[in-house]
C-alpha cells in the first residue's frame, strides 16, 4: 500500500489524542518605528497559521506508530491536514448534528476581500466569532484556504448571510460558487524543522510527545 499525502484527517489526524494545543498564527510583517512611539508595519506577505502540539501519554507501541508517520513526511517536504481541536464544529452547533449535510457555499466576496456572505445553511444558522471554516480552490494544485469566522452572525430563513468578516483575507483564487466546509474544517500544514518529539519512554508508556505544524499553501 502506498503512502499518501498530504496525510488525510483520518490517516493522521483524527488518531492523534491531543492533550494540548496552540493554535495562532505567524505574522510576515516589516516593522519600522518612530521616536515618538509610533510604529509602522507593512505586510510582506499573507499571515500562516501553525499549532503547537502535544499529546497525552502513550503506549510505547502508539508512540511509535506516530513518530514514524511524522519522519515519513520527511521534513517538510510532505504535508498533512490537521483541524483545530477546539474548533472542529462552530460554537452554536458543537456535534455539528444541526448543520447535518447543509451544502455551504460562498455567495458573495466583499471588493476587499476581507469579508464574504453564506448561502446553503440551516435556516438561523449562527456563526460566531472565532468558528473556522475551510475552502478549497484551484487545481494541479488544488489549495487550501483555513479561515476564522471574525463576527458573530446569524443566518436568515433561506440559509444566506449577509458579509461576514474573516481572517485572514480571502485570496483571489477563491470566488462565489465554491464549498465551505465548517464540519472538521482543516488546514494544510508541514512540521516545522526540528519540532518533532518523539517522546521519552518509559516501561510501558512513552511522554512529552508532540510537534509543530505550519501553513503550507
Amino acid at each position: 500500500m502506498t503512502v499518501v499525502y498530504p496525510y488525510s484527517l483520518s490517516a493522521f489526524a483524527d488518531q492523534l489524542a491531543i492533550s494540548t494545543v496552540i493554535w495562532d498564527i505567524q505574522r510576515n510583517d516589516e516593522m519600522s518605528a518612530g521616536g515618538d512611539g509610533r510604529i509602522w508595519q507593512a505586510e510582506l506577505s499573507s499571515p500562516l497559521w501553525m499549532a503547537t502540539v502535544e499529546l497525552i501519554l502513550l503506549t510505547n507501541d502508539r508512540a511509535k506508530q506516530i513518530a514514524a508517520q511524522i519522519r515519513k513526511l520527511h521534513g517538510t517536504q510532505e504535508a498533512i491536514y490537521l483541524s483545530d481541536p477546539l474548533s472542529l464544529y462552530p460554537q452554536s452547533d458543537r456535534t455539528g448534528a444541526i448543520l447535518g449535510n447543509a451544502a455551504v457555499k460562498v455567495l458573495s466576496i466583499a471588493t476587499d476581500r476581507a469579508s464574504l456572505s453564506f448561502t446553503g445553511l440551516p435556516a438561523g444558522y449562527v456563526l460566531t466569532l472565532g468558528d473556522k471554516l475551510t475552502i478549497l480552490y484551484g487545481s494541479n494544485p488544488e489549495r487550501v484556504g483555513f479561515f476564522e469566522i471574525s463576527e458573530t452572525v446569524a443566518a436568515n430563513g433561506s440559509g444566506v448571510t449577509g458579509m461576514i468578516g474573516v481572517f485572514p483575507h480571502l485570496p483571489s483564487g477563491i470566488s462565489a460558487g465554491l464549498s465551505i466546509r465548517l464540519a472538521k474544517p482543516y488546514c494544510k500544514c508541514g512540521i516545522v524543522p526540528g519540532s518533532h518529539n518523539p517522546g521519552t519512554g518509559r516501561k510501558l508508556h512513552t511522554e512529552g510527545a508532540g510537534f509543530k505544524v505550519i501553513q503550507k499553501k
